[in-house]
């Protein structure tokens, strides 16, 4: 269990590890802030290193809560949308695999509050966020890809941007409008 502090008036959990480094975290689903440093940091440089990052905590906090908001407001997708959102899955699947030398073993549509995707490597199961439903296609492609390169690379590491940019060379910008909306 952590201390709490308070800058600028943002609770602070202050939590003292085997790490090399002062680091940050905002904690999904509503931002809540960690720090984690080394035992003999003190409590004082921990304080100037979060009032540094303030104006970004309270930034990137904001933007969680918008999300955890438009999230709660989109509706359960109906069996008609969810057998659509399959379908394009099965289409993007089938377009990328054979291209990228990689096959999933299953596809599965669940709704997650943090991520968009994931993939367990060792058994090649993928599964895609219902969400998805409410992006462009364009989005849901971007996902696709990016939980196949997994199958080939696990970590998001630089081999897996170079594969990435390899098989979808716009794959940035793609993120980036995913993350605006």
């Amino acid at each position: 269990m952590g201390k709490i502090i308070y800058i600028d008036q943002i609770p602070v959990t202050v939590e003292y590890r085997r790490v090399k480094n002062v680091n940050l975290y905002l904690k999904p689903p509503d931002g809540q802030v960690l720090v984690t440093a080394p035992r003999q940091v003190p409590l004082k440089r921990i304080r100037e290193f979060v009032e540094g990052k303030a104006d970004w905590i309270r930034k990137h906090q904001e933007r969680m809560q918008r999300a955890v908001a438009s999230r709660e407001a989109e509706p359960e997708l109906s069996r008609a949308q969810r057998e659509l959102l399959r379908e394009k899955v099965a289409y993007y699947a089938g377009k990328w695999e054979s291209r990228m030398g990689v096959h999933a073993t299953g596809w599965t549509l669940r709704r997650m509050k943090t991520r968009w995707g994931s993939c367990t490597v060792n058994t090649g199961r993928i599964r895609i966020n219902t969400r998805l439903y409410f992006y462009p296609d364009e989005i849901l492609e971007y996902i696709v890809v990016h939980e196949l390169c997994h199958l080939l690379e696990p970590s998001h590491d630089q081999r897996f941007q170079a594969l990435m940019t390899e098989f979808l060379p716009d794959w940035k910008e793609r993120r980036r409008r995913m993350r605006k909306r």
